[in-house]
């Protein structure tokens, strides 16, 4: 299965990882970054995700917002950035909606 929202790559153990055209690319914790979305009322779609994404790097060398090429889901690592999850029964609600 191919994940094409922040839910589903949040459901599969995939870490999103938004990779700028500098070269410089940061991997993100699914669960807290699809919690980040919902709370906004945004589209966790990956195609309308990549939007809200900017590159830091480029931002401070360039002082305006550059969006990522691409977003890649990868294996989740210890030093994935970490936003904060939602509460245990928004969780499971949203997991029995999945399946």
């Amino acid at each position: 299965m191919v994940p094409t929202c922040l839910l589903e790559a949040a459901t599969l153990q995939k870490a999103v990882k938004p990779i700028c055209t500098c070269g410089h690319s940061a991997t993100f914790d699914p669960h807290g970054l699809w919690w980040h979305y919902k709370r906004r009322g945004w589209d966790d779609r990956l195609s309308a995700a990549r939007d809200r994404f900017w590159c830091r790097v480029c931002r401070s060398r360039l002082r305006r917002k550059v969006r990522p090429i691409r977003l890649d889901l990868v294996k989740p690592g210890p030093l994935d950035l970490k936003l904060p999850w939602p509460d245990d029964r928004i969780w499971k609600r949203e997991m029995a909606r999945v399946r």
